[in-house]
């Protein structure tokens, strides 16, 4: 009988990481769906901005005429964070209290678990539905959610421990 696989390491949630989590598990090509809410946003501000009545409105009432302005406002900051989407995540990433934590990593027979000073995931074997490998790591897909793990941090017993999963 062949012992059990466990294996443990541990690494830093840093600039790196963070950036190899977004370049291997987010599509970044566009297409006009992303830019439906950019191009919904600015129809509304145009329409109340076009309106008639605006001008003929009293002093106290305008503020429908800034509500048009908001909606502008809205759909240029939506189509930032859609044009600048890799810069916009990892700035979200390097702010949150996660940035820079040390995070332990223990892969065995039951799944894969991942404790840092913030989070403590278990992810079992049962429950993954689909593994990905990518170039530089795995796509871990459950039912409602994909984590992502990196190979930096996995040897290549653990590598092909991991793979041996898929089926």
């Amino acid at each position: 009988m062949s012992a059990a696989f466990s294996y443990t390491a541990e690494y830093v949630l840093d600039k790196t990481y963070f950036e190899e989590c977004f370049t291997q598990s987010v599509n970044t090509t566009p297409n006009l769906k992303q830019y439906s809410k950019t191009a919904i946003f600015t129809v509304i501000g145009l329409a109340i901005l076009m309106q008639e009545s605006v001008g003929k409105l009293p002093s106290n009432s305008q503020e429908i005429y800034y509500l048009g302005y908001f909606f502008i406002g809205l759909a240029v900051v939506e189509w930032l964070s859609i044009r600048f989407k890799k810069t916009w995540w990892l700035w979200r990433q390097m702010i949150s209290k996660a940035a820079g934590d040390h995070v332990s990593l223990t892969i065995d027979e039951k799944g894969i678990h991942s404790q840092s000073t913030h989070v403590n995931q278990h992810i079992l074997w049962t429950d993954v539905y689909r593994i990905t490998q990518t170039d530089a790591g795995f796509l871990i897909a459950l039912q409602k959610s994909t984590t992502y793990l990196s190979k930096r941090c996995l040897t290549q017993n653990a590598i092909d421990f991991i793979a041996s999963k898929q089926s």
